[in-house]
């Protein structure tokens, strides 16, 4: 069958640029490619999950430091938290604990807690992943809402090395270096960063700042013509404050009490090993993979694992390559344990899963899922999920989807409550993306509808106890994103989310803004090497819990508009001078009641790489 769709359109299509980038990152924008599309990799022109990549590219013309600041604003996804030690990652309206995020294909978090997002710096990140909706066929019961997937920079032909420094409040630095060759595949990343933060509590105290260390390596080799066997490691260690809470207060203002002793200590590790054989005609692959992450919050909670056992089979029916087949059928083992040292028991998951990925025709192509889970605490349970994307006349195309995810409860909450069982999550999402020849871009707009049911939550946030909640708590919503290039020199990015998130009782949910905006727009100028980028967030209809009132209200926090603004100039070939200033405007808000946000702060730094 033919597929030989047109290169701007599998481009259009992934949201990525055909164009070579050419500052001193050395980047060649890479093919579009989802890679964590599903059990397997799927092309962007025939996935119909909605997703967005975001490029190398992207991160430096915005001057994105951490993965928290290229996360705002994109379409369904929401970030916030207390402080910039905590951000939680929603998707669509979804639960914090919903979204699964992954770095290099490996979980982030362990046992069975949230990952937050504290210091994940940029400069050693090649692209980050975004799958909205449903994904637990090929993730399994973390992946209700959504997946982040972060990729940290790959090794192209020969050797590579980068560095990058930055000052302002506080410093970080980072370095890499890469090789590879026709049998192998090297990369190694280190990063430090010393934020000197603010003060959480808005009074004018101590300010809370970040220290944060990391070390990412992976790497592949082939051992024969047809086996590549490969790893990846990571490690983060990090340092950061935070302040008390006034539970006798009678305003916001006084609610976040500046403590210049309050400290926490956390260590992450992650680790992966694989081995890949394909059969002499390349139709059927086989791969063994293991992982492993181990965290640990020092005074505040237990040491906690994960452990991930998979085996995965691809088989092409129509006897093609694997890369080129049109009918794809993957099967997927796994085993996976949960620990955590204060419990007794391990939770102990094995899992079988099937997909199939087909083109019915030459504009149609069809992905579908299917999943079954044994646990050892909580009863069985069976998740599926199906995806389509057509191209019609003139370069439109439909995409759509649909799914089915759960949600175990935590150890905490089991332990407190026995009588909990897992939550379901099931939502579909339609959506028509619209080529703009002219401006060399696209529009997408996208309706989503999900459902929760059995909600689990605490009566009162002081409570130890979790409840189960009758009834359906529903999101849904309206997701646009555009892109275009008005000019050689400019391109401009608008993404938009309208979310109508209410819990079973019909009160809405908070930390889900109704509106959120975002708009970038880059200007690279033509007659010297310089690029000068922006981006603005603005944000309407937050609701966030008044805690230091009876019964905690649920109240909607002032809207609130943040810019920041960047800019880079090469020097030479291979190095660039970068400069950037974060809420430009010094805009005084807050997205939890009781805690400050960080005001005007600006950034200066060299960055280089061959």
């Amino acid at each position: 069958m033919n597929k030989a769709i047109p290169l701007t359109a599998l481009a259009l299509a992934a949201g990525v640029s055909t164009n070579v980038y050419a500052q001193t990152s050395q980047t060649t924008e890479l093919e579009p490619i989802i890679v964590s599309g599903g059990i397997s990799p799927v092309a962007a022109d025939e996935f119909g999950r909605s997703n967005t990549v975001i490029t190398r590219r992207d991160i430096e013309d915005s001057g994105y430091a951490t993965v928290q600041q290229a996360l705002e604003a994109q379409p369904g996804v929401s970030i916030n938290g207390t402080g910039p030690n905590d951000r939680q990652i929603r998707i669509r309206g979804g639960e914090g604990n919903h979204t699964l995020v992954l770095i290099d294909g490996v979980r982030a978090a362990s046992g069975d807690n949230e990952f937050f997002l504290r210091g994940l710096d940029t400069s050693y990140i090649q692209r980050i992943e975004i799958l909205r909706g449903p994904q637990s066929v090929p993730y399994g019961t973390d992946a209700a809402t959504g997946v982040v997937n972060i990729i940290t920079r790959e090794a192209g032909e020969g050797v590579g090395f980068g560095a990058s420094a930055e000052f302002g409040e506080g410093d970080r630095q980072s370095a890499y270096v890469t090789r590879g060759t026709e049998s192998s595949k090297l990369s190694l990343s280190v990063s430090n960063l010393n934020d000197e933060g603010y003060d959480f509590s808005g009074s004018g105290g101590e300010k809370d700042g970040t220290r944060w260390k990391s070390l990412n390596t992976k790497g592949s080799l082939d051992l024969t013509a047809r086996t590549t066997a490969g790893f990846s490691f990571r490690i983060a260690d990090a340092r950061y404050d935070f302040d008390d809470i006034d539970n006798s207060a009678n305003s916001a203002d006084g609610y976040i009490v500046d403590n210049p002793d309050k400290q926490r200590d956390l260590t992450e590790r992650a680790g992966s090993v694989y081995l890949n054989h394909r059969t002499s005609d390349e139709t059927i692959s086989h791969r063994l993979r293991v992982d492993r992450t181990a965290n640990q919050t020092d005074g505040f909670a237990s040491d906690t694992t994960t452990d991930v056992g998979q085996y995965r089979v691809q088989v092409a029916l129509d006897e093609a390559r694997i890369e080129s087949s049109d009918q794809l059928l993957s099967l997927l083992l796994e085993r996976r344990v949960d620990g955590d040292e204060s419990e007794s028991e391990d939770r102990e998951n094995d899992s079988f899963g099937a997909e199939y990925q087909t083109w019915l025709s030459d504009a149609l192509s069809v992905q579908a899922g299917l999943r079954y889970d044994h646990n050892n605490l909580f009863d069985n349970s069976t998740t599926w999920n199906v995806a389509s994307s057509y191209f019609l006349d003139n370069g439109l195309r439909l995409h759509a989807s649909g799914g089915k995810a759960v949600v175990n409860p935590s150890f905490f909450e089991i332990s407190n409550n026995p009588e909990i069982f897992p939550e379901k999550n099931v939502g579909f999402d339609i959506g028509l993306e619209i080529p703009l020849y002219r401006l060399d871009g696209s529009v997408d707009v996208t309706y989503f509808k999900e459902t929760l049911k059995d909600k689990i939550d605490f009566p009162t946030p002081t409570s130890f106890i979790p409840i189960q909640i009758d009834g359906d708590s529903d999101r849904e919503g309206v997701e646009i994103t555009a892109r275009g290039r008005p000019t050689e020199n400019i391109d401009i990015d608008l993404a938009y989310t309208y979310t109508d998130a209410t819990n079973p009782d019909g009160n809405v949910e908070t930390r889900r803004p109704r509106n959120e905006l975002g708009i970038k727009g880059t200007w690279r100028l033509p007659t010297i090497a310089t690029t000068l980028s922006g981006n603005v967030r603005y944000v309407r209809g937050l609701f966030d819990e008044e805690n230091w009132k009876t019964d905690s209200p649920v109240a909607e926090l002032p809207n609130f508009t943040v810019a920041n603004i960047a800019v880079n100039h090469s020097i030479t070939d291979v190095v660039d001078l970068t400069g950037r200033v974060t809420n430009l405007f010094d805009e005084d808000y807050q997205e939890v009641w009781g805690y400050a946000t960080r005001g005007r702060a600006a950034f200066v730094g060299v960055r280089t790489s061959w």
